[in-house]
């Protein structure tokens, strides 16, 4: 039973895997929204100008291909002012879609009511299989379609075409739910894969901070984040070369680890960079100039505590005058200022 719950809640992942996947989901939904409208627009467009050209039993259908441009235009540009901001919109605006087109394969097959209904069923196989969410959804989503075709097809058409329309309606409706489960699995484990390998990319494996690749990638991000500040903080080890010298590179590598860690508790994992062998980089968007020192401070003390040292530089830009390159290089040079004080001291020759 659990492996079944599994399944049609969480496509066969764990519950927390699939928590994490969703909002990646909500983002593909938006992509493939953007793609489905504007190629069911221009479909809908070609069809009511091939119902204006051959008329006949397509001229009943121009209300019915004029309501589908304008929904689908309606959508599209939701999606397009909408989605940067608000992501989460992409699962009642895929809904309003999917309706849509259950909504036209039923007209379509009811307007023509002594002919099979042939878009509903199509339809009802497709509509499951393109978006990406809990099976669960999909699958009560293609019942109760499923079951509002058979009810309107008994009481529009006659006896032996509702009858067909009915026994096709069960018995794709069956095969959508089985393909909507399989699929849906699929794409999630596809998912989870992608995102696995992009962590791998981005993570340096010592420290389990972000690596520079990352770094390279994300840091002209912090620019648009933030809406009032920017503040860059770069640490950099004191004595690493001369500890794996004398006592070996595995007490070096406790050390890194030890930063690593002091750095994400002080300004957070997710923010936090090794951009080389012993520097670390923490952007702090509209951060105030206490919590950063507070941060420091604590950071600082954590790292003494373990017997190590580092030095640490700050910079902070205003949103106005933001320039990543010039923030990064004045940080930089403010942790070297304070490396220099460090050897400067006695006891602290490099050589």
């Amino acid at each position: 039973m659990s492996s079944i719950t599994k399944a049609l809640l969480y496509a066969g992942l764990d519950r927390q895997e699939m928590e994490e996947l969703l909002p990646e989901a909500r983002q593909e939904n938006g992509r493939f929204l953007r793609i489905y409208t504007l190629i069911t627009s221009a479909v809908f467009v070609a069809c009511l100008a091939a119902s204006f050209i051959a008329g006949g039993h397509l001229e009943i259908n121009k209300p019915i291909y004029l309501t589908m441009i304008v929904v689908s235009a309606l959508i599209y540009v939701n999606v397009k002012t909408t989605m940067k901001k608000l992501p989460e919109l992409s699962t009642p605006l895929a809904i309003a879609f999917a309706l849509t087109m259950y909504g036209y394969s039923f007209a379509v097959s009811l307007v023509h009511g002594e002919m099979q209904g042939t878009a509903a069923v199509a339809i009802l196989v497709v509509m499951p299989c393109i978006f990406n969410y809990r099976p669960i959804y999909m699958m009560s989503m293609t019942v109760l379609m499923g079951a509002a075709y058979c009810l309107l097809s008994a009481h529009v058409k006659s006896h032996a075409l509702a009858m067909l329309d009915i026994w096709n309606s069960l018995f794709f409706g069956v095969i959508a739910v089985m393909l909507s489960v399989y699929q849906m699995r699929v794409k999630f484990q596809e998912m989870l894969q992608k995102r696995r390998n992009r962590e791998l990319s981005e993570t340096d494996l010592l420290t389990g901070v972000k690596n520079r690749n990352s770094f390279e990638n994300s840091r002209d991000v912090y620019a648009e984040m933030c809406k009032e500040n920017l503040v860059c903080v770069y640490v950099d080890a004191n004595g690493l070369h001369e500890l794996n010298d004398s006592k070996g590179h595995e007490f070096g590598d406790k050390m890194l680890q030890t930063m690593a860690g002091a750095v994400s508790g002080a300004f957070g994992r997710e923010r936090v960079y090794r951009i080389g062998g012993d520097e670390f980089v923490a952007f702090c968007p509209d951060a105030k100039p206490d919590e950063i020192q507070s941060g420091i401070a604590s950071m600082v003390h954590t790292i003494n505590e373990k017997g190590y040292s580092v030095s640490v530089g700050a910079s902070i830009k205003e949103k106005a005058q933001l320039d990543m390159k010039t923030l990064l290089n004045d940080a930089e040079h403010s942790m070297y200022t304070e490396k220099r004080r460090y050897y400067e001291q006695p006891g602290h020759d490099r050589r």
